[in-house]
């Protein structure tokens, strides 16, 4: 690929993914992400054929991005270990975690066939690096034992979901301070 067309790809990938991020699906229009990603929709449709092609390539993005976040935890997390846990999660709230929401499902409901088997490998990678973190999190009491990465990460993602217009107006911090009471809920013994 052309330097100039992978350059346009990665552009379009990125004006998908703030949207993706920001927005609710509803919302998202392909003319909207080409207008931003400074395209024309004819150049993100060679290269995302379908919707489904471009929130691939930008959950394969975004995992990538999240491997040097969790890696860059991994090594400086016993220094301090609240404050980088904390960290950890507002970093993964500020880069949109709530969009892969498709990617964490082994089937999207009225589509035939899996998750591409790439973003399987990305998934399990993801979570297993997750893994590690929560245990060392459960060593210093900021995440209960029985919580697992798969539940934090679904509790963070639903939490982060981009909201309409009208519940950001109404509620501007809501994210925030749903993303605080996660914080505080995960270090609660489990009830019975």
């Amino acid at each position: 690929m052309r330097v100039d067309a992978r350059r346009k790809r990665q552009a379009i990938i990125d004006a998908a993914t703030a949207q993706f991020r920001t927005i609710p699906d509803a919302q998202i229009t392909l003319d909207g992400i080409a207008r931003d990603a400074g395209v024309g929709i004819a150049t993100l449709y060679r290269h995302f054929p379908t919707r489904s092609d471009l929130r691939l390539a930008c959950a394969l993005n975004l995992f990538e991005t999240l491997e040097a976040i969790l890696d860059e935890a991994l090594v400086t997390f016993d220094e301090a270990p609240e404050e980088n846990w904390e960290k950890l999660i507002w970093r993964l709230v500020d880069y949109g975690i709530g969009m892969l929401v498709a990617a964490l499902a082994d089937r999207r409901p009225g589509k035939a066939g899996s998750v591409d088997p790439i973003v399987l490998a990305k998934r399990e990678q993801f979570f297993a690096d997750v893994q590690v973190l929560v245990d060392k999190a459960a060593v210093h009491g900021l995440v209960d034992p029985g919580v697992d990465a798969l539940e934090l990460a679904s509790e963070l993602i639903v939490a982060t979901r981009p909201q309409s217009g009208l519940v950001d107006e109404l509620f501007p911090d809501v994210k925030n301070r749903l993303v605080q009471h996660l914080l505080k809920a995960w270090r609660q013994p489990a009830r019975d």
